[in-house]
């Protein structure tokens, strides 16, 4: 894996426990908010909630967050922090399977080109699309 160029998005999805109640995982998920009040910890756009995707491929990961950092370096620092380290074990203990009941996902923002502002119409041409599998006009 390459090293980011810079902004991360960092995110991070759960399989909790049956066992572990919704309020106990919104307790999870504000530690991990507050983190940005420990010095030497910086991100920003912190959101956490539930899988509400209709599609059916979320692999029973029902739960999820994720956050900017405006480098690599400050995603590692995170990362790599005491605090950090140790929130993620109790929530590690919490999830089914441990590690196998957690699936992390880092995107470099730089990398990619950013959306047009035109996604919605490639994405209906997409949906309706030919047989042949090319996108239609719809004018």
């Amino acid at each position: 894996m390459s090293r980011p160029t810079g902004a991360v998005r960092h995110m991070v999805f759960c399989r909790f426990r049956a066992d572990v109640t919704p309020a106990r995982r919104l307790a999870f998920f504000e530690q991990i908010r507050r983190l940005t009040e420990v010095p030497g910890i910086a991100f920003t756009n912190f959101q956490c909630g539930p899988n509400v995707s209709p599609e059916g491929y979320g692999m029973n990961f029902a739960d999820g967050f994720m956050m900017d950092f405006e480098s690599g370096a400050a995603c590692f620092a995170y990362l790599a922090h005491p605090t950090h380290q140790a929130i993620g074990a109790r929530l590690l203990e919490a999830l089914d399977g441990g590690a196998q009941g957690l699936l992390v996902f880092d995107i470099d923002l730089e990398t990619y080109e950013k959306p047009s502002g035109k996604t919605r119409p490639v994405l209906h041409q997409y949906r309706h699309a030919g047989a042949s599998g090319a996108a239609q006009s719809h004018d």
